[in-house]
C-alpha cells in the first residue's frame, strides 16, 4: 500500500530536503551578489553541510520513505562522512581557487549537489533512486572537472568523463531494465526475494546473473574497478585539484554505499555465482593500479593508480560479502578519505597556479623549506602504504582480517604483495622530499593557505589518531552495516 504523504512521513528523509533547499539558497545568494566573493559563498555551502550532518545525527525515526529511501545507521554513516568530505574539499577550495584563477559561482552549489547525491546513492533502497543519485552526483563532477575553461586538459578530462560515464550509465540502465524484467520490481528487498524464490529456470538465473553484472559494471566505473578505470588517471590529473580530492573521496564512498548496499540486500543471493568474477576484479585491480603507479612522475597520476589499488582491496569486502567483512570497508573508506585530503591539502598548498604541484619532483628538498608539510605528506604517504600505528595500517588489517575469516586466503596473499609492492612509489616520495636538494617549486611554494592548513592539520592529525583507537570509527561502521541487514 502507497505510504501516506504527511509532515511524519517525510521525517526520515529530512536530511536531504533540508539540504536541497539548502543547496538552492546557496545558488540563489552566488547568483544575486554584485561582489562574487567566493569565500562568502563558500562559507554558506560549509554551513549548509554542517545542518545535514547535524541533522543525520540526530535521534529520529528509522524507516523507509516511500519503499526508496533508507533512514538508517548506513545512511547516517554515510552522510556524515560525505559531508566531513564536501567540507574539507570546499575550504581546500577557499584557498586553491583564486590561485587556479577559477571565478565560476557555481562551483560552490555544484560540489554541495553531489554531496547530496552520493547520500541518495547510500540511502536508495530502489535500483531506479540509486541511479537518480548517483546522475546527480556525476553530472555536478562532470562540470566541476572542467571548470578551468581555458584550460585543454582540464577540458579533456571534463569530457572524457562524462563520455565514459553516460556508457557506464547506460550499462547500468540495461543492467536495472534486466533485473526489472526477470524479477517486476526495482526494491532492493524485493529483487532479492524474486531471485530466491524456488523454481527459478536455469536460463532465468542466467539472465538474472547477466543483469547483476551489468549493474556491477556501471558501479565498476565510478569506483575506478579494473578494467573500467581508464578515465581515473586523465579526469584526476586534468581537474583542479580540489575536485581531484573530492572525486578520489566522495565519489569513490559513493560509489561503495550504493555497490554494498546493492550486493548484500538485492544481489546477495547471486554472490556464489558472482563471488569469482568480484575475486580476479578485486586482484586484478589492486595489481593494476599498484604496478602501473610505479612509473607516474606526476603526483595526481599516482594517487589516481594509488585510488584503483585502493579499490581492489576495497572490493576484497564485497567478496567475502560477511557483515565483518562489510563494516571493514565502511572504516576504511573513512581512513581512507583522511589519507587522501592530508595528500591534496599539500598538493594544494604547494599550488601558485592551476598545475603547480602536480609532478613528484616538484617536492624535492620539501623537509628543508617546508617542513611540516613534508611531515603531514609523509603520515599520508605511510598510511597509504600500511604503516602502523596509522589508520591505512589498521584498515588494511581489518580489511584482510575479515576476508581471512570468510576463506579467501589466496586474494589475503595477493593483497599483502601489493601493500609491499606500494612502498615503493610511496616512500619515492618521502624520499624526494627528504634526501634531494630543494627544487625550485618548493623553493617558491608561497605560504600555506588558513583553510588548507586547517585541513591538512585536521586530517593528519585524524590518520594518527584513527589508527592509535580505531574503536569508536569500527563501532560506528559495524553499527552502520547492522542497519542495512536489519532494513
Amino acid at each position: 500500500m502507497p505510504q501516506a504523504l504527511n509532515i511524519g512521513s517525510i521525517l526520515p528523509i529530512l536530511p536531504l530536503l533540508v539540504g536541497s533547499v539548502w543547496a538552492m539558497l546557496v545558488l540563489v545568494a552566488e547568483m544575486f551578489s554584485s561582489s562574487r566573493r567566493f569565500a562568502g559563498v563558500a562559507w554558506l555551502s560549509v554551513i549548509g553541510l554542517v545542518g545535514v550532518a547535524a541533522l543525520a545525527l540526530q535521534p529520529g525515526p528509522a524507516g523507509i520513505y516511500v519503499d526508496a529511501l533508507a533512514n538508517d545507521t548506513y545512511t547516517s554513516f554515510f552522510t556524515v562522512l560525505t559531508c566531513a568530505i564536501g567540507i574539507g574539499s570546499m575550504l581546500l577550495s577557499i584557498d586553491y581557487l583564486p590561485a587556479a584563477g577559477v571565478r565560476k559561482g557555481e562551483y560552490y552549489p555544484l560540489m554541495f549537489f553531489a554531496v547530496l547525491g552520493v547520500i541518495v546513492m547510500a540511502a536508495a533502497t530502489d535500483l531506479i533512486v540509486m541511479f537518480v543519485g548517483l546522475e546527480t552526483m556525476s553530472m555536478a563532477v562532470y562540470v566541476l572537472a572542467g571548470i578551468l575553461r581555458n584550460d585543454v586538459r582540464s577540458n579533456e578530462a571534463s569530457l572524457k568523463y562524462f563520455l565514459l560515464g553516460a556508457f557506464a550509465s547506460a550499462l547500468l540502465l540495461y543492467g536495472i531494465a534486466t533485473l526489472f524484467a526477470m524479477t517486476g520490481s526495482t526494491n532492493l528487498a524485493q529483487v532479492a526475494a524474486a531471485i530466491s524464490r524456488h523454481g527459478v529456470a536455469p536460463t532465468d538465473h542466467l539472465v538474472m546473473v547477466l543483469g547483476a553484472g551489468l549493474v556491477l559494471i556501471g558501479l565498476g566505473f565510478k569506483i575506478a574497478a579494473v578494467p573500467f578505470h581508464l578515465w581515473a588517471p586523465d579526469v584526476y590529473e586534468g581537474a583542479p585539484s580540489s575536485v581531484t580530492a573530492f572525486m578520489a573521496t566522495a565519489v569513490k564512498a559513493g560509489g561503495f554505499a550504493a555497490l554494498m548496499r546493492t550486493a548484500v540486500v538485492a544481489l546477495g543471493p547471486l554472490h556464489a555465482d558472482l563471488q569469482m568474477v568480484l575475486w580476479a576484479a578485486s586482484a586484478v585491480t589492486m595489481t593494476v593500479g599498484n604496478l602501473v603507479a610505479l612509473r607516474q612522475l606526476s603526483l595526481k597520476r599516482m594517487l589516481a593508480y594509488s585510488s584503483i589499488a585502493h579499490t581492489g582491496y576495497l572490493l576484497m569486502g564485497v567478496v567475502a560479502c560477511t557483515p565483518q567483512a562489510s563494516a571493514a570497508v565502511l572504516f576504511y573508506l573513512a581512513g581512507y578519505a583522511a589519507m587522501n585530503l592530508v595528500a591534496f591539502g599539500v598538493l594544494i598548498a604547494m599550488a601558485r597556479g592551476p598545475r603547480d604541484g602536480d609532478q613528484i619532483a616538484d617536492y624535492a628538498g620539501l623537509a628543508q623549506t617546508r617542513p611540516l608539510l613534508a611531515a603531514a605528506m609523509t603520515i599520508s604517504m605511510l598510511s597509504l602504504t600500511g604503516m602502523p600505528p596509522l589508520v591505512g595500517f589498521v584498515g588494511k588489517l581489518y580489511l584482510f582480517q575479515t576476508a581471512l575469516q570468510a576463506g579467501y586466503v589466496g586474494l589475503v596473499v595477493i593483497a599483502c604483495f601489493n601493500s609491499v609492492l606500494s612502498a615503493a612509489y610511496y616512500l619515492g616520495v618521502v624520499r624526494t622530499m627528504y634526501f634531494e636538494p630543494p627544487s625550485a617549486a618548493a623553493e617558491v611554494a608561497p605560504a600555506t593557505g588558513v583553510y588548507a592548513a586547517f585541513v591538512v592539520g585536521v586530517s593528519t592529525i585524524l590518520t594518527v589518531v584513527l589508527g592509535i583507537v580505531p574503536a569508536a570509527v569500527i563501532g560506528a561502521a559495524t553499527r552502520a552495516f547492522k542497519g542495512v541487514l536489519l532494513g
